[in-house]
C-alpha cells in the first residue's frame, strides 16, 4: 500500500482534534463512545493510533458537522 493510499484510509487522533477544534482528550471520549475502530499500529508509548476516515466521515455527516480541515 502507498502512503497517499494509507493516508486516505485513516485519520490520526491529532488531525481529529484540529478538524473539530477540540482537545485530544475530547476526541478518545467521542470516538470511545460512538465506537470509532481504532487501528493500532505498534506497541506501547511508540504505537500510533488512526480511526477508519471513512467512519469518522460517516458520524459527521450524521451529526450535520461540516469539518474546518
Amino acid at each position: 500500500m502507498k502512503k497517499r493510499d494509507f493516508l486516505q484510509l485513516y485519520i490520526s487522533p491529532r488531525e481529529l482534534l484540529e478538524r473539530w477544534r477540540c482537545s485530544r482528550s475530547t476526541v478518545d471520549r467521542i470516538a470511545a463512545r460512538i465506537g470509532l475502530t481504532r487501528v493500532c499500529l505498534g506497541e506501547g508509548r511508540n504505537g500510533i493510533v488512526r480511526f477508519l476516515k471513512e467512519k469518522v466521515e460517516a458520524y459527521e455527516t450524521k451529526r450535520g458537522i461540516k469539518a474546518s480541515a
